[in-house]
Formats: C-alpha cells, structure tokens, sequence
C-alpha cells in the first residue's frame, strides 16, 4: 500500500470541514512550536515523542505501528507527532496531524510525486494533493517556518489551510486559553505517548459512565488524560479531572462496577488491573505492564483516538457474543475497536420441490373411445 494511500484510509475518520482560522494563535517562545498550527479551542490534543520511543525495546515496537501507518520515509525525518482535533459549528470535526522534525523539502517533493500527488502552492504552505482527491480526503502538506524548520500537516485540505492560517496569527499563550494545552504540556515532560480531552470519551469506558458525562450538570467533568510510560517501569496512566471528591468518587464506583462486565470498551481490557486513588477531586489510575507487552496492549488504544497506528498483527477477535462498544459520538473522534457482534449465518431454506407431473399416452378410435395410458420413461 502506498503512503498516500495509507493516509487516506487512517484519516478517512477526519472530518471533512475546517472554518476560518480565528483571530491570534501564534504561540509564546516557551511553548512549542507545533502548538502555532493546533486549534486554540481543540477538544482534544495527542502526542507522541519518537526520539524518547527509540530509546527503549517496547517504545521502538510502538513506533513501527506508526512506521506501518505513515511510512519509514516519513518517520525517518519526525521527531514529534501532535494530533489537533475539534468539533466545528457543523457538527463534524476537523483533525490535524501536526509533525516537527528534520525534514529534508527535496525528499518530501520527491516522495509526494512519486505517489501520483499533485503539489499547490497556498500562502507560503505546499500541499501534496493525491490523485483524484477532493477537497475534504487527507491531503499531505508542509511549511517552513521563519527560522527554517519544516512542519509537515497531515489533514483535509480545509484544515491544513486553516492550520497554516492559525500559524501567522499571534496570542500569548494558549496554555492560558484552553486548559488542555496546560496538562498537555505537563503530559509532554512525563510521557513519550499522551492524550488529552475534554471528557471521558462515549465509549471508553463502560455504558454507566457514558451516561452518567452526558447527564453531569455543572461541568461536574472537566476532562480525562491518557500517558503511556515506557522503559522499566512501563505503564498506563490516567486521570479523570472533576470538581469535586464526590463526583471523582462517583466516577470510580462506576469503573469498579463495571470490572468483568460482559458489555466491552476500550478500557475492558485494563479494569482489573487499574488501581489508584483520588487526589482532591481528580481521580488518578494506573495499570503496570509487562515488557515486551507494550505496543500490543497500548495500540488499539491508540487507534482509538484516531491515533494513526498500523496494528500489525491484527489482535484476536473477542468472543462473537459480546459486543464490542467504542464509538465516539461526542468529544474525541475515536475509531474505536470494531464490532464484532455478527449475526450467525442461516441455512437457506427453499421451497418444497413440486410433486413430479404425471404423464399419460392418449389412444384414440378404440372402441371403447379415448384412453389415457400412465407412461413412465423407466424401463
């Protein structure tokens, strides 16, 4: 499969629309340049450092579920990956991959025709649209910025250009604008893989729990961080912000009642193992994990998040009778694992076969008149 080819199929989940880029989102100096090009209102931000992934067996096994999605050629060059997501007035979400690294502008020229792209120019960024893509597929794009680094955008060509609009604009700071780039820059110094959001996802964890977002008065949630250690003491990491001790404990009898339930969500596999506590009103879980284990246990994980991972091999299908919940319909664009709840296939049925037809010879000018003699062709 080509690398065009693989992006468009990992971010046909992406929503088709991006609005016009709003006023002022350059980023101060003390915060990294990626976020220049993230949606100052994001309701969702992912990141993932490849330089710290290398340094360890089970983070190098991680970065080639990355390798597999988006290609050695491009991995090669990325140091960091930033996912930048929100949901648009129309309802629909537009999501931009944001990488920063050393990337070489003649290779990424040469890479994007060499797949059939067709290269256009648009205020100072050059987008790689593949063969016969319409405006709302992924689109490849880059910019260099002005002390020389090249940014690659990885989105639909709405978004990427509102990206690069958002670029040139100026703020303060976003971490003093929406508080998901605060915990985002916390979640940086802690872990090479990170997630935050602005709530519990639909589908992340059990059915009570999806219920219990939705009906939450008050903003009684204020968001929901995901870090993925590696190394020796490799492990998952989560935090459910809310406003008070109650709801954070709330919250918890909900995830403890849901251990060895039959209904299945993302974080099916991990309720047994998860323990933690409630610090003030956030509550804080972890999950140990086994060396070599790693990549297999965090990928579908990640893939969850829109996350572009290859899963390779592909896991085991849970048991046929158990339906498998992880649709996002609300804050964070999550693919989700697929349902595997089938339908058993029936034996077909066909109508009774006709009794078979009875032939006669008719002999006529006996007689006794007309006879009908039963004829078999049976010897």
């Amino acid at each position: 499969m080509t690398m065009i080819k693989k992006l468009i199929s990992l971010l046909a989940v992406s929503a088709v629309a991006a609005a016009g880029a709003p006023a002022g989102t350059i980023v101060e100096p003390s915060e990294p340049m990626a976020w220049r090009f993230a949606h100052p209102e994001a309701q969702i931000l992912a990141g993932v450092d490849f330089r710290k992934l290398a340094e360890t067996g089970d983070g190098r096994q991680i970065r080639e579920q990355f390798v597999a999605a988006l290609g050695a050629p491009m991995l090669a060059q990325a140091e960091r990956l930033l996912l930048s997501s929100v949901e648009e007035s129309s309802g629909k979400r537009s999501d931009v991959l944001i990488l920063s690294g050393s990337f070489s502008l003649a290779q990424l020229r040469k890479l994007a025709m060499s797949e059939g792209a067709r290269l256009m120019p648009y205020k100072g960024l050059e987008i790689a649209a593949p063969a016969g893509a319409a405006a709302g597929d992924p689109h490849l794009a880059w910019i260099t910025g002005p002390g020389g680094g090249t940014t690659v955008l990885i989105g639909t060509r709405p978004a990427i250009q509102a990206a690069a609009e958002r670029s040139k604009a100026l703020v303060e700071s976003l971490a003093s604008v929406n508080p998901l780039f605060g915990r985002a820059r916390d979640l940086g110094k802690q872990y090479p893989v990170w997630v935050s959001c602005e709530t519990v996802p639909r589908g992340f964890g059990p059915k009570t729990l999806d219920r219990y977002a939705e009906d939450a008065a008050d903003g009684e949630m204020d968001g929901f961080d995901v870090g993925i250690q590696v190394g020796k003491t490799a492990g998952l990491n989560l935090r459910i912000w809310t406003t008070s001790e109650a709801t954070a404990d709330e919250v918890l009898k909900l995830l403890q009642g849901a251990v060895g339930s039959p209904d299945r969500f993302v974080l099916s596999p991990w309720l047994a193992q998860l323990q933690g506590a409630i610090e003030d009103s956030t509550l804080v879980l972890g999950a140990p994990m086994e060396a070599g284990t790693v990549a297999g246990r965090v990928g579908p994980l990640l893939a969850a998040f829109a996350l572009p991972v290859n899963l390779k091999p592909a896991a085991p299908a849970p048991d046929p009778g158990l339906a498998v919940r992880a649709n996002v319909e609300a804050s964070v664009p999550m693919t989700g694992m697929p349902s595997v709840t089938q339908a058993a296939s029936a034996a077909p049925v066909y109508p009774p076969a006709p009794p078979p037809k009875k032939l006669f010879v008719r002999i006529e000018g006996m007689d006794d008149g007309v006879r009908d003699i039963p004829y078999s062709d049976k010897p």
